[in-house]
């Protein structure tokens, strides 16, 4: 069934199921384990916020490590602090696991997904600094699904030819999104002060109802883009965003390949994520 699920296939599916690009990893689907380290920006001459994503091996999957805060001037308009765990199955970096936790000035959020074949399955956990703890679970009958690290890496898999559009469903954190990823050619940025050459990708993002399957417009994000390194690596140099708070961007700012003890992670204690109750 490709990206279908059974509950959605047919004349079931959503119109927007024919624009899929279906499939997994393609031919450059190996991943170096390594550390990266970003810097974050606003409106374009502020420096934000830092960002380190660690990609090790765990067996039969891999485990990519993200985590971001802001700082400076940044810290004092808008604290926020987030860390989060992707578990991707090696063989075809596919999503399996996400656990994440983000904490700003009024509250923490903690989400725990379960990405199954055909399925997705979310545990929401939100502390406000004012009130009582809440917990949900929520199902999405639609899989499978890319998380917001596994399809970085699904991307990077691929030939990236001049013009070629990849369309996705990624669930981040506790919402799915379509997301349509466009080859725009070949650019130069400066990374570690030489000229590299880049592949300049946009991307266009519409949320999915996870109940309805239904489309509707991303108010969040308006306009973003992505450019990768063209060459064996692939790495993420550089990152536009439009966003509702003006303009953002990240900027890759170090890399290490690791090896030994440094390229091995363990798989979280749990991973399971237990279905809503049904009424």
């Amino acid at each position: 069934m490709g990206l279908l699920g059974c509950s959605v296939a047919g004349a079931d599916a959503p119109e927007w199921v024919k624009e899929l690009t279906v499939g997994t990893a393609g031919a450059h689907r190996y991943v170096p384990t390594c550390r990266l380290v970003f810097d974050v920006g606003w409106s374009k001459v502020m420096t934000a916020g830092k960002a380190t994503l660690t990609v090790r091996e765990a067996g039969d999957f891999l485990r990519a490590d993200a985590s971001a805060s802001s700082t400076g001037l940044a810290r004092s308009l808008w604290k926020y602090d987030c860390d989060m765990t992707s578990i991707m199955h090696r063989k075809d970096l596919r999503a399996h696991f996400l656990q994440h936790r983000e904490t700003d000035s009024e509250e923490t959020c903690k989400y725990r997904v379960a990405f199954q074949r055909q399925q997705v399955i979310t545990e929401t956990e939100v502390q406000p600094v004012k009130g009582g703890k809440t917990t949900s679970t929520a199902m999405c009958d639609y899989g499978p699904m890319d998380d917001i690290l596994s399809v970085i890496l699904y991307l990077r898999s691929q030939d990236l030819t001049n013009g070629k559009k990849y369309t996705r469903v990624v669930q981040p954190w506790d919402t799915p999104y379509l997301t349509t990823f466009e080859v725009q050619g070949r650019e130069s940025l400066t990374y570690a002060g030489e000229k590299r050459p880049c592949i300049k990708l946009s991307l266009k993002i519409r949320k999915i109802d996870r109940t309805t399957l239904g489309l509707s417009a991303y108010k969040k994000m308006k306009t973003a883009t992505i450019w990768v390194s063209d060459d064996e690596l692939r790495l993420p140099i550089e990152m536009h965003a439009n966003v509702f708070v003006g303009y953002m961007f990240a900027r890759l700012t170090g890399f290490q390949l690791l090896d030994g003890k440094d390229a091995k992670g363990a798989l979280p204690t749990s991973m399971v994520v237990k279905p809503p109750a049904k009424p």
